[in-house]
């Protein structure tokens, strides 16, 4: 299993799982140079991704599109993901053990908001403090 392969589903519903290198990343960056109306990198989380996945089908001879044909019109790719495996694997990554559908909403006994409640709970709702001297 490796982070960088990608699952591209094409049009006519089969896939592809290919694995992306760095001449894929380079290619990203040199087709922003070339492109400016597509913007700087940061501008272009949603299209990284499909790109990488588009080169190294391309430079793999998985698919004959161009960038054009990969992204829309009939031919569009319907998708492009991490690997099922992975993409389960990426969860599990952001699970926090003891936080889940058990951990109690209620806020802890020994938090500070909980300690007021429970020290204007025991003077009685709307008693007044004691003054002090």
């Amino acid at each position: 299993m490796s982070t960088n392969q990608l699952t591209i589903t094409f049009a006519d519903g089969s896939t592809e799982t290919v694995q992306t290198t760095l001449e894929d990343r380079l290619a990203f960056e040199s087709a922003l140079r070339k492109n400016r109306g597509w913007g700087k990198l940061e501008d272009n989380a949603m299209k990284m991704m499909p790109f990488l996945a588009w080169n190294a089908a391309r430079r793999t001879g998985k698919t004959e599109l161009s960038w054009a044909e990969f992204t829309s019109g009939d031919t569009a790719a319907l998708s492009v993901e991490p690997p099922a495996d992975e993409a389960e694997d990426a969860d599990a990554d952001l699970e926090v053990p003891g936080l889940g559908k058990d951990t109690p909403t209620e806020p802890s006994s020994t938090s500070p908001s909980s300690s007021r409640a429970t020290t204007a709970a025991r003077r009685g709702a709307g008693a007044a403090k004691p003054a002090h001297d």
